[in-house]
C-alpha cells in the first residue's frame, strides 16, 4: 500500500517594509557598483603609457584595452536586462558585482597583452549584469515617484562621477604606486559589494509569467550581441588603421545586416518571448530618450581622450597634475547629481534636458579655442564647469524620464537599452573624433607644419554638430502629454466604480431622510 506525500503550499510572498536606513544602504551599494563599472574604464586613461611599456602593447593596440570592455559591456546589456526581468535582478546584481572584482584582479595579475584583452572582455560581460539589475531593484524598492527619481539620478550620477574621479584616482595610483593597483582597487570594491548584497538586498516578489529559458530569446540576443561587438570592432579598427580596409567594411556591413535581422526577428515572434518587443518603442518618448543616451558618456570621454595626452605630452604635466586639472568635472558632476533628481518635480524633463544640452553646446563651442596652456583657466576651466553641469542634467534626467514613461515590469530591459546607447555612442563618437584628429594631424605633418591643436579643435566641432542635432531632435520628437480629463478618459471599470459609489451615497442619504421622518413622527405621536 503506497501513500502520497503532498508538499505544503509555499508561503505567500510578504513584501518587507524597509527602513530609511536600509533603503539608503541599498542605494549606496547600487551606486558603488555603477561607480565601479565606470571607474574600471576611465581610470586607465592616465595608465596608458605605463601599460604600453609593461605589457609591450603597441600604440595602435592600446585601444583594445578600452574597446574589449565597452564592446562586451554594450553587447550583453540586453540579455542581462532580460534575465533581471524574467528571473532575479537580485542574483544578477550580486554575481555581476563579484565577477567584476574577480576579473579585475586577474587583469592586475596578468603579464600578457592577449590575456589582458580577454580578461577585459569578461569584465565587460560581468559589468553588464550589474546595471539593468540595479535599475530594476531601484524601481522595485523605491516605488514612490519622487523618491525613485532621486534614486535614479544618484545612480546615474555615480557613473558620471566614476568616469571623472576614475582618471584622478588612476593618476594617483600611476604616480605613487603602480597601474596594477587600479585593478586591485576595483577588486576591493566589487567582491565586497557582491557579498554584502547577499545579506542586505531583499528577496523580490515572485516574477509573473513562466520562467523559461525560451523567454530569454537567445536567438535574437545572439544576433544583437554579435552585431554590437562587430560594430564596435569595425569603428575601433577603422579609426586606427583606416576606413577603406576590406576587413573594416566587411565587418561593418555584417554588423548592420545582423542589426536589421534582429529587429525583423523581434517583430515576428511572440512579444512575450521577445527580448526587445517592438511595442517597447511605442511607449512615450522612448526612441528620443534612447537617442539622447548616445551623448553624455561620449562628451565626457572626448575630454579625457583628446586633452589628457595633450596635457601630459605637450604641456609636460605629470599624471597626477593632469588628473588634478580635470578635477572640476568631478566636483560639479557630484554637485549636480545630488539634486538633479528633484528637477522633474518642478520642470518637465524635456526642458531640463534641453537646457542641459544648451550648456553642453556653449562649453563645446569654447573648447576648440583652448589651444594653449595659458588658456586653461580662461577657456578650458569654465568649459569644464559649464559642460559638466549641463551634461549631468542631460544624463540624469534622460535616465529618469525613460523610467517615468515605461512600466516597472520592463525596467531591466529599458535600463539595458539606455546604457547600451551610452556605450555605442562612446565607441562610435571616439572613433570619429580619432579619425578626424589623425587625418588633420597627418595632413599638417605632410605640409611640414606643426601639429598643434588643430586636430583636437576639429574633433570638438564634430561633437558640437552632434549636440545641436540632439537638441533639435529633442524639441521635435519629445512629446509632453497633456493632462487627461478624468471623466472623459477614465477606463470603464473606473467609471463603473465611481457610478456605484454615487449610487451608494444616494441610497445612504435616502436612508437618513427616512430615519429622520420616522423619528419626527415618533416624537409627534
Amino acid at each position: 500500500m503506497s501513500s502520497t506525500v503532498v508538499a505544503p503550499p509555499a508561503a505567500p510572498y510578504v513584501r518587507p517594509n524597509l527602513s530609511k536606513l536600509h533603503k539608503g544602504t541599498l542605494l549606496m551599494l547600487f551606486c558603488l557598483a555603477e561607480f565601479m563599472d565606470a571607474f574600471v574604464a576611465s581610470a586607465l586613461f592616465p595608465a596608458i603609457p605605463a601599460m604600453e611599456r609593461s605589457l609591450n602593447i603597441k600604440t595602435n593596440e592600446i585601444v583594445w584595452v578600452f574597446s574589449a570592455y565597452s564592446a562586451t559591456f554594450a553587447a550583453f546589456l540586453l540579455i542581462s536586462g532580460r534575465v533581471s526581468d524574467i528571473y532575479s535582478a537580485r542574483w544578477s546584481f550580486i554575481v555581476g558585482s563579484a565577477l567584476v572584482g574577480l576579473f579585475s584582479l586577474g587583469c592586475g595579475l596578468v603579464h600578457d597583452k592577449v590575456g589582458m584583452f580577454i580578461l577585459r572582455a569578461f569584465t565587460g560581460i560581468a559589468a553588464a549584469a550589474t546595471v539593468p539589475s540595479a535599475l530594476s531593484l531601484i524601481v522595485e524598492w523605491f516605488p514612490e515617484p519622487e523618491e525613485q527619481s532621486q534614486a535614479i539620478a544618484l545612480f546615474g550620477g555615480s557613473s558620471a562621477i566614476g568616469n571623472v574621479l576614475g582618471i584622478i584616482i588612476g593618476g594617483i595610483f600611476v604616480q605613487w604606486a603602480n597601474w596594477r593597483w587600479i585593478y586591485y582597487f576595483t577588486c576591493m570594491l566589487g567582491v565586497p559589494i557582491g557579498v554584502i548584497s547577499i545579506i542586505l538586498v531583499p528577496q523580490s516578489a515572485p516574477r509573473t509569467g513562466k520562467q523559461s529559458w525560451r523567454r530569454l530569446d537567445l536567438g535574437g540576443v545572439a544576433m544583437l550581441t554579435t552585431s554590437i561587438v562587430l560594430f564596435i570592432y569595425a569603428v575601433t579598427t577603422g579609426s586606427a588603421t583606416g576606413w577603406g580596409a576590406g576587413q573594416v567594411i566587411g565587418t561593418l556591413v555584417v554588423s548592420i545586416v545582423l542589426a536589421v535581422a534582429f529587429f525583423v526577428f523581434e517583430a515576428k515572434i511572440d512579444p512575450d518571448m521577445a527580448s526587445l518587443p517592438p511595442h517597447t518603442w511605442n511607449y512615450p518618448n522612448v526612441p528620443i530618450l534612447v537617442a539622447l543616451g548616445l551623448v553624455p558618456i561620449f562628451w565626457w570621454c572626448s575630454l579625457f581622450f583628446q586633452l589628457m595626452p595633450l596635457f601630459q605630452t605637450v604641456y609636460g604635466w605629470s599624471a597626477i597634475m593632469t588628473s588634478v586639472h580635470f578635477l572640476p568635472t568631478g566636483i560639479f558632476s557630484g554637485a549636480i547629481a545630488g539634486f538633479s533628481g528633484s528637477f522633474p518635480k518642478y520642470i518637465n524633463p524635456k526642458w531640463s534636458i534641453f537646457f542641459g544640452l544648451l550648456a553642453d553646446i556653449v562649453a563645446t563651442i569654447m573648447l576648440p579655442f583652448g589651444s594653449t596652456r595659458a588658456r586653461y583657466w580662461s577657456i578650458i576651466f569654465p568649459a569644464f564647469i559649464i559642460g559638466t553641469m549641463g551634461n549631468m542634467v542631460v544624463y540624469t534626467n534622460s535616465n529618469i524620464a525613460i523610467f517615468m514613461n515605461t512600466p516597472p515590469e520592463i525596467a531591466g530591459t529599458v535600463g539595458a537599452m539606455f546604457n547600451a546607447a551610452l556605450q555605442i555612442g562612446l565607441g562610435l563618437g571616439l572613433a570619429v573624433i580619432t579619425t578626424i584628429q589623425t587625418e588633420i594631424d597627418q595632413k599638417r605633418v605632410d605640409q611640414g607644419k606643426p601639429v598643434g591643436y588643430h586636430g583636437i579643435a576639429d574633433g570638438y566641432w564634430f561633437v558640437l554638430a552632434v549636440l545641436v542635432t540632439e537638441a533639435v531632435a529633442l524639441l521635435i520628437w519629445y512629446k509632453i502629454e497633456k493632462p487627461k480629463v478624468a471623466d472623459a478618459e477614465a477606463p470603464a471599470d473606473v467609471k463603473e466604480t465611481e457610478s456605484q459609489g454615487t449610487v451608494a451615497e444616494e441610497q445612504s442619504e435616502e436612508k437618513k431622510e427616512i430615519a429622520e421622518i420616522l423619528t419626527a413622527s415618533a416624537r409627534y405621536s
